[in-house]
């Protein structure tokens, strides 16, 4: 199989492109302006991408986007990361829509959050958009990539949950909220439930979302799709069983008011306060099998453990 993969630097990105190349597949990497490296090229800030570049793959996965996290969510920033997402997306779509020979498959990244706060309820792939500025990206980040399905392309869009990876995201801010990557308060005692421990965290291990990907391009699965472990976790079972793993203590909680403090209260909320109890539904119907559905199971194999 003939891969283009857009977003390839990333943590995810980095790792599929192993387990492609791994098995045999060709990978082409996506690569912006002055990005190392050998690839096809595009420039979607100025809205330019090469159809001959990208003529003749058989799949695309698109996992470009500024990182969520990695700054306070100001109206510039919130834009960025609209505009990191939204319009490539639809550039992709577009332009892969209008090849003489198109790609039997467009594999998207989306995320949880385009279901919002979902306090205990069970989420599934047909559960509605939430509300919030995460779930109006989600949404918008999907529809961009209409133009795909309207040429016949099958699309799915990968709405990720808490991928498990000392790299970065939820696990990353629990073994460092405060600091270096060094300073890592858990092992300490001192990482214990964020803001209560009631909201629900859905998780999928790096190792697991890697696996789905390559399930999701190798069948028929189309539309949104979930990507977590069947076994979503509270915010407070979840840091239990990091302490569990580590072997320390996680007793001394997180108030919900430092994190806003550090992180400002709306990224705060949308990615560590605030959760989603969701479901794999489409997976598990699919026949994919999880190798960590179990949470602990799931941070031995990030914590390389």
């Amino acid at each position: 199989m003939r891969v283009l993969i857009a977003g390839s630097s990333g943590v995810i990105g980095e790792a599929l492109v192993e387990a492609l190349a791994g098995r045999g597949d060709e990978v082409v990497r996506l690569l912006r302006p002055q990005s190392p490296g050998d690839g096809a090229g595009w420039d979607p800030v100025a809205g330019i991408i090469e159809p001959q570049a990208i003529e003749g793959f058989d799949a695309v996965v698109n996992l470009a986007g500024r990182s969520i996290g990695e700054k306070r969510w100001s109206k510039a920033e919130k834009q960025r990361l609209w505009d990191s997402r939204v319009d490539p997306t639809r550039l992709l779509a577009e332009t892969i829509a209008g090849l003489e020979h198109p790609p039997a498959v467009l594999v998207n990244a989306s995320a949880t959050g385009y279901y919002g706060d979902g306090g205990g309820s069970i989420l599934t792939e047909a559960s509605t958009a939430g509300s919030g500025f995460l779930a109006d990206l989600c949404v918008a980040w999907e529809a961009a990539t209409a133009p795909a399905s309207r040429a016949g392309i099958r699309v799915a869009n990968l709405r990720s949950g808490i991928v498990l990876s000392v790299a970065g995201g939820a696990l990353g801010r629990l073994l460092a909220p405060f600091g270096p990557g060094w300073i890592r308060p858990v092992r300490w005692g001192l990482g214990g439930p964020v803001g209560g421990g009631g909201q629900w965290w859905s998780w999928i291990s790096l190792h697991d979302e890697v696996r789905a990907i390559l399930h999701v391009l190798d069948t028929e699965v189309a539309g949104p799709v979930n990507m977590v472990a069947p076994n979503p976790v509270t915010n407070r079972d979840f840091t239990r069983a990091l302490g569990r793993v580590l072997r320390r203590p996680t007793f001394l909680p997180v108030p919900g008011f430092a994190l806003r403090l550090l992180l400002g209260s709306e990224l705060a909320d949308a990615l560590v306060l605030e959760g989603q109890r969701v479901t794999p539904g489409v997976l598990v119907e699919s026949g994919f099998e999880f190798e960590h559905a179990d949470i602990d199971d799931g941070l031995r194999a990030a914590l390389g453990l």
